[in-house]
């Protein structure tokens, strides 16, 4: 095999393995709040800050990914990262300042892995950059959705033990880990890479796009993060139980997985992104309005619609990253300012939402308020999908 097909495929093996290791470690919080509210004594307000940290901390950490790498290395980078995840979810349930301090560092991790995870792809997959930002943002969908729906069954099946329900999240990605370890030397970054003056900060925020790329990723993370925050609440309060709540919030992930996959390889194509963003925040909005007021034999589909909105948003976030970045060196800088502000706008919608519903708001006029994201999604959108055109770039 020679070295350019052995950078792709352990590049290829790596995306995946980071896709499918950073949602489920929240996700399969969500089902289980009241539940962890009553092990950990925790009030509602207590609840919200907690669903809120992950999001908050994808924000304050971002911008140090470029720094780690420069420091460390993509290599050694990966296998940290990847380490601290999984002691973080191993360690968080053993007492309630532990589940505040691991939930921080589960955040952190996430945020510094998701920067990564671009620069990988125009490393090592520079070829099919749609294609493969595609198959990441599908291995989000089934991590998600997997922490969603077997947070509640393996709660049952540990005799309701929510400990250790939590830690067992740490094993897959102890093979996570394993695979690391394995696959990314063979990328061939194992320096430490040092940023020309060229490609420093304050040049990536004047890049053409960046902050209107930055506006659209902070939307659909608003929507999505509040969502997977609340919505086995807001299923449970219109009369699901808390098992099937839990698969409503699964199944969204699994409705979205074959949009994760085709918007952004449609996004390799500029004449289509503008169509793309009119279509997902549309989508967005009919979603969020169906839950809110459509009858709740509706909500299935409703939640359908929400997962392949939000699936293809992701994606479409992800590969104008990829394809609006100024240059390949410049990839994880641009990405840490448009995942970092991005998910600290995104960290005001889990802890508003519960805030709000705590006060009395009934969820239905809470939802109908977060339709006014689906309308900066599609503003932002417009303007980044412009910038992204190679007719358009310096």
């Amino acid at each position: 095999m020679s070295e350019g097909k052995r950078q792709g495929f352990a590049g290829g093996v790596l995306v995946v393995a980071i896709g499918l290791s950073v949602r489920f470690p929240i996700t399969s919080v969500s089902p289980l709040l009241s539940e962890v509210g009553d092990a950990f004594s925790l009030s509602a307000a207590g609840l919200a800050v907690l669903s809120a940290i992950p999001v908050l901390l994808f924000g304050l950490t971002s911008p140090l990914a470029p720094l780690l790498v420069s420091r460390l290395g993509l290599e050694r980078a990966l296998t940290v990262l990847l380490a601290l995840l999984a002691v973080a979810t191993l360690l968080r349930p053993i007492s309630a300042p532990l589940l505040f301090v691991g939930t921080v560092m589960v955040g952190g991790v996430i945020a510094l892995l998701g920067i990564l995870a671009p620069q990988i792809i125009r490393h090592a997959l520079p070829r099919r950059g749609g294609f493969w930002t595609g198959i990441y943002t599908t291995s989000f969908g089934v991590s998600a959705a997997a922490g969603a729906a077997f947070s509640v069954p393996l709660f049952h099946a540990l005799h309701e033990q929510v400990a250790l329900s939590l830690a067992a999240w740490g094993v897959p990605l102890l093979i996570a880990l394993g695979i690391v370890i394995g696959f990314a030397p063979r990328l061939g970054l194992s320096r430490p890479v040092r940023q020309s003056s060229g490609s420093g900060s304050t040049s990536v925020l004047r890049a053409p796009g960046v902050w209107a790329v930055t506006g659209f990723f902070g939307c659909q993370a608003l929507i999505y993060f509040s969502l997977t925050a609340w919505l086995p609440t807001i299923a449970v309060d219109r009369g699901l139980d808390p098992t099937q709540a839990g698969l409503l919030l699964a199944w969204m992930s699994v409705a979205g997985l074959p949009a994760s996959l085709l918007a952004p390889t449609l996004a390799s194509r500029p004449r289509l992104r503008t169509g793309l963003i009119a279509s997902i925040a549309a989508l967005s909005a009919l979603g969020l309005v169906g839950l809110a007021l459509g009858p709740l034999v509706l909500a299935p589909l409703m939640v359908a619609v929400l997962g392949v909105a939000q699936s293809a948003a992701f994606g479409l976030a992800i590969a104008l990253i990829v394809f609006t970045a100024p240059s390949v060196a410049q990839t994880a800088s641009f990405s840490a300012v448009s995942q970092g502000v991005g998910y600290a706008v995104a960290a005001t919608g889990p802890l508003l939402l519960g805030l709000l519903a705590q006060i009395g708001i009934p969820w239905a006029l809470i939802l109908l308020l977060l339709t006014l994201a689906s309308l900066g999604e599609l503003c932002f959108g417009i303007v980044g999908s412009r910038a992204s055109e190679p007719s358009r770039k310096p």
